[in-house]
C-alpha cells in the first residue's frame, strides 16, 4: 500500500443506520462500532415465507416509505407505514422474544436468523401482500465476511443482513459529481450510506483510491475494501415509493460509473469498509485522515 497523498481535510458529515434492510434509515449523531457495523444496522430483514428469499426495494419499491424509529426511552424499534398501525419490536431482543430459526441466503452467504413472531409476520405480510416473515439476525451465530478482507483487521469483519461489508461510505463531492450528470438530483439516501464524508477541497471519487483512513481523535483505523456495485434501488423515488419508468439515474450512471477494473460492467458508487476492531465510536464532525492508498478491484482482495 502506498502512503497517502490526499492531504485534504475530510470530516464525517452524516451517519445513518438502517435497522430493517431496505426500509428507511435513521440519522445518527454518534454511534458505537459493533461487530456488525453501526448500532442496529440491518439486523432485521423481510423474507418471502415461501421462497425464503429476502425482500428489498428491488422487488417492492414501496419499502422506501416504511418509516423506522429507534425509541431509546422505551427500548423499542417502531415501524410505520400508511394506513397501517405501527409495529413495535424490542430494540434489543432477548431469546424469549425470538422464535423459529431460519437459514436465509444473502448473496454469497447463508445467514442464520430468528423469526420475530406472529404479530411481526402478520404486519409485514399485510405490508407486502403475500406471506412474509420478519427476521432478526441470530446474535449467537456470526456471519463472517469472507471476501476482500484486509490482512490488518484485528477483528474478522462481520455483517448483519448487509449485502457484504458492515459499513458503506460515500462522499459529498462524489454525489455532487453524479448530480451534475443525471437528469434528476439525488440525495445520499438513494445510495444508503452509513458514513458520509465532506471536504471543501475534496475531489470526486477520491475515496476510490483509499485503503486505510484514521477516524476521530483516537485515530482508529477504517479499511476501505472495495467499490460498491449498485443495483436498481437508486431508481426508486423516495417520495412515492415507485421505481422510475425511465430507469434513471442508473441509465445515465452506466455511461460514466462503470469504473471497476475487475467488473467493468458494474455501475459503482461508494466504498465498502470495515473497522480494524469493534468498540470505537464515530460521530458527526470527526476528522478523517487518509493514511494509505492503493488499487481496488472487485476481483482482487486487498
Amino acid at each position: 500500500m502506498a502512503v497517502a497523498e490526499d492531504s485534504n481535510e475530510w470530516t464525517v458529515s452524516a451517519l445513518y443506520t438502517y435497522p430493517v434492510k431496505s426500509c428507511q434509515g435513521v440519522r445518527l449523531h454518534e454511534s458505537q462500532l459493533t461487530s456488525t457495523g453501526l448500532e442496529y444496522d440491518r439486523l432485521w430483514m423481510l423474507v418471502d415465507a415461501r421462497s425464503k428469499r429476502f425482500v428489498t426495494q428491488r422487488q417492492l419499491p414501496r419499502l422506501a416509505l416504511v418509516q423506522v424509529t429507534i425509541n431509546q426511552a422505551e427500548q423499542l424499534l417502531e415501524l410505520s407505514a400508511d394506513s397501517m398501525p405501527p409495529l413495535q419490536l424490542p430494540l434489543h431482543p432477548q431469546p424469549a422474544d425470538l422464535h423459529d430459526s431460519v437459514s436465509v441466503r444473502v448473496w454469497y452467504d447463508m445467514v442464520e436468523a430468528r423469526r420475530c413472531g406472529d404479530a411481526a409476520d402478520s404486519w409485514v405480510t399485510q405490508l407486502v401482500g403475500r406471506p412474509t416473515w420478519l427476521l432478526y439476525k441470530d446474535p449467537q451465530k456470526p456471519r463472517l465476511v469472507s471476501r476482500y478482507v484486509p490482512q490488518n483487521c484485528k477483528d474478522a469483519p462481520q455483517s448483519g443482513f448487509a449485502d457484504v461489508f458492515p459499513l458503506h461510505v460515500t462522499t459529498e463531492p462524489s454525489l455532487d459529481d453524479v448530480n451534475s450528470h443525471v437528469p434528476r438530483p439525488l440525495s445520499q439516501q438513494h445510495f444508503r450510506p452509513n458514513i458520509v464524508l465532506r471536504s471543501p477541497q475534496g475531489k470526486p471519487y477520491a475515496e476510490e483510491e483509499w485503503t486505510r483512513v484514521e477516524v476521530g481523535p483516537k485515530r482508529w483505523s477504517l479499511f476501505f475494501t472495495s467499490r460498491t456495485p449498485r443495483c436498481s434501488m437508486p431508481n426508486v423515488d423516495l417520495e412515492t415509493g415507485q421505481m422510475s419508468e425511465d430507469k434513471e439515474p442508473m441509465a445515465t450512471m452506466r455511461t460514466f460509473r462503470c469504473v471497476d477494473p475487475g467488473k467493468p460492467s458494474f455501475v459503482c458508487f461508494g466504498m465498502q469498509a470495515a473497522p480494524q476492531t469493534a468498540g470505537n465510536f464515530i460521530k458527526v464532525g470527526d476528522s478523517i485522515s487518509v493514511c494509505e492508498q492503493g488499487f481496488h478491484s472487485l476481483t482482487e482482495p486487498l
